[in-house]
């Protein structure tokens, strides 16, 4: 694993103290959003009182902190040792009003049965290792750009839209988010140092500063005043109760959160290696799994089900920092703000431009990273209609929902994000099409007519059809030239046959290039000849040959059977 050159701090590098204390304050400033959600919910079935929705917030962010440690520890396989953290979405709540509404139910029923959510998302991360050829780098691609897309699109609403949410849209609240995005950008353009790692929190603090001295949350100001300093949150909030209804809308929020996770846990993968070009499954499955535990003590707790935080993620690579231990310092501040509600109730005090101002930078990171996982791979006509079309449903998604749900009115309570529907649509669609795919084809070749061109055009064509990185296809081409032009200049194919047969093989991690022909055999020279044995024989220029086709493969064995039928076997690391 190769650090990038963005990251100043690697997974496994140990955080300045001051340093991670600042991180942590801007990951706890980004994931206060959890203050949103448990209010929406509370207010819409009418649990009113302020005890319950401190409550709800504290058994969140206990879920929260206790998800964080567990990827961050990797204990056997559970944890994928990187850090990510949960944050609540909007996503869950349909299902949870449905289960809040069905008779006889109640909230004891409606957080009591989220171990559906936790016990779906286990099953599925069994699958994970199943479905590599079904997850891979463009699907990969697709969630992270819908991701960022979508932070984007959350932080223009939160600048421009605020009708919609009933507060004034105005002028100084507009240069207070202004002036926050561009401290961001100044001072990862341009600052070094601190200040460089710092840039998001120097932004939120400049708008927050701003916002207070023109006086544009007055109301909040005085809500935050009156959050008590220290407060033990009552275990459980409402209790346990078995409800058979809850199942299904819950299963398929499990699996929802699923995906979200594998696209949030793809940004964090691509951001601490270099060198990334799929996705590891096992930490995908591992972290699926953790967050399936979490939700398990989510219900006991009555807390409510949470999401794979792709703008935490985003925000810890634009800080530069991929470190794991940036995880203890996080749970620490999320289970102190648990305790202590004014802590967390400081991100009342943020004016919503300002936290549209961090979306929007945050959102250009991850959708150009997304972009680039896409373009890392060659698409044919199949591969662009499955990506394309999964993009334009993802970012369609508010287009969509209500047409479902007017066609089918029983599917109401289903609630996918952009990001699932657009991972999904992807997903089934590259499937589909892999209907009539072989992972093997064969051409033959006359080596008196064939030329470069010939060779690099059908290689070129079965890697995009395979969805293969570009460079592991250049190889093939170079050295399957390389076994042409040794195979023609040293008379190795018998003269009777004249041709050679070339077969291509794919399994999403190795390109396979076979050789087969009349003949004799491509000798495989483990070392080079010297510089005399090259002048004084055409043996040995033959060995050069063979030395070279051997190492520019990542293996090579060549055969021969008793009728002269020799068979060269060259693999490429996908």
């Amino acid at each position: 694993m190769r650090r990038p050159d963005n990251i100043a701090f690697g997974v496994h590098d140990w955080l300045p103290p001051r340093l991670a204390l600042g991180l942590a304050l801007q990951q706890l400033a980004f994931l206060g959003g959890l203050m949103v959600i448990p209010g929406i919910y509370a207010r819409t079935l009418g649990l009113v009182g302020h005890e319950v929705f401190l409550n709800l917030v504290s058994t969140t962010l206990l879920v929260s902190a206790l998800v964080i440690w567990l990827q961050v520890r990797t204990l056997g396989q559970v944890g994928t040792g990187y850090y990510y953290p949960l944050q609540a979405t909007g996503a869950v709540l349909p299902a949870m009003y449905l289960v809040g509404n069905l008779p006889g139910a109640g909230p004891e029923a409606v957080f009591g049965m989220v171990w559906v959510v936790g016990l779906s998302q286990i099953g599925f991360s069994f699958l994970i290792m199943r479905l590599r050829n079904v997850f891979t780098a463009e699907v990969s691609g697709v969630a992270v750009m819908l991701i960022g897309l979508g932070l984007g699109a959350l932080g223009l609403q939160q600048m421009f839209g605020l009708r919609s949410q009933g507060e004034p849209l105005t002028a100084p609240a507009l240069a207070a988010g202004g002036l926050a995005l561009a401290t961001m950008v100044g001072c990862n353009v341009w600052a070094r140092g601190l200040l460089k790692l710092m840039a998001p929190l120097a932004g939120l603090l400049v708008g927050l500063g701003l916002g207070l001295a023109l006086g544009l949350v007055p109301e909040r100001v005085q809500a935050w005043q009156a959050l008590g300093w220290l407060r033990l949150p009552q275990l459980p909030v409402f209790g346990w109760r078995f409800e058979a209804g809850a199942i299904v809308p819950y299963m398929i929020t499990g699996f929802a959160l699923a995906l979200t996770s594998l696209g949030t846990q793809t940004i964090v993968q691509r951001s601490i290696d270099a060198d990334w070009v799929r996705p590891h499954l096992r930490a995908l499955a591992r972290g699926v799994r953790a967050e399936g535990i979490a939700h398990l003590f989510a219900s006991l707790i009555n807390a409510l089900p949470l999401a794979a935080s792709g703008g935490a993620v985003s925000l810890a690579a634009a800080s530069g920092s991929a470190s794991r231990y940036l995880g203890y310092w996080t749970a620490a501040l999320l289970l102190l703000a648990a305790l202590v509600p004014r802590l967390i109730g400081v991100w009342l005090l943020l004016p919503a431009p300002v936290m549209g101002a961090l979306l929007l930078y945050l959102g250009a990171f991850t959708t150009l990273s997304g972009l680039q996982l896409i373009a890392s791979r060659m698409l044919d006509n199949r591969r662009v209609l499955a990506v394309g079309l999964g993009l334009v449903a993802g970012t369609g998604a508010a287009f969509i929902q209500p047409a479902i749900h007017a066609l089918w009115p029983a599917l109401e309570y289903v609630a996918l994000s952009g990001l699932a529907i657009g991972v999904c649509v992807t997903v089934l669609l590259a499937s589909l099409f892999r209907i009539g795919l072989r992972q093997g084809t064969r051409r033959r070749f006359a080596l008196a007519q064939a030329t470069l061109d010939d060779i690099t055009k059908f290689l070129e064509g079965q890697g995009r059809l395979w969805g293969s990185r570009p460079e592991p296809v250049r190889r093939a081409e170079l050295v399957g030239w390389q076994v042409v032009e040794a195979l023609t200049a040293h008379h190795l194919v018998a003269p009777e046959s004249g041709e050679i047969e070339i077969e291509t093989g794919f399994d999403e991690y190795i390109f396979t290039l076979i050789v087969r022909y009349r003949g004799r055999p491509l000798p495989l020279a483990k070392e080079p000849p010297s510089a005399e044995a090259l002048m004084a024989s055409t043996e040995a220029e033959l060995q050069m040959s063979g030395y070279l086709v051997g190492r520019s493969a990542h293996s090579a064995r060549a055969s021969s059977g008793a009728d002269g039928l020799c068979v060269l076997r060259l693999t490429f690391e996908n």
